[in-house]
């Protein structure tokens, strides 16, 4: 899945900035936790992430989620009222594909 979600991404015309395995840091650290990978999607021309992107299992089921650029945006004090409607179908439509 973490390949698909990466594969998407890109085809989707958008770039994985950062890959975050927080099982293996956590791991390194010793704790354990069920496997998570955070990733930071954006474009590499822009200091702006489109979204996080997480890819995570409970129990048998692996889910991908992400955190909606509105809802990130809006956090970080970085709203842009003129895309997000574009934006949040790009992240939307992001996850359906790599789901499917």
């Amino acid at each position: 899945m973490i390949e698909a979600v990466e594969r998407t991404v890109r085809s989707h015309g958008f770039d994985v900035i950062r890959c975050h395995d927080l099982q293996a840091t956590l791991a390194a650290k010793g704790f354990e936790i069920a496997p998570l990978v955070v990733f930071d999607v954006g474009s590499e021309s822009s200091s702006a992430d489109l979204c996080k992107m997480h890819v995570y299992t409970e129990g048998d089921v692996v889910w991908v989620s992400a955190i909606r650029p509105v809802a990130l945006w809006q956090e970080i004090g970085a709203a842009k009222q003129e895309t997000n409607a574009e934006a949040e179908a790009s992240v939307v439509s992001i996850v359906d594909a790599a789901c499917s």
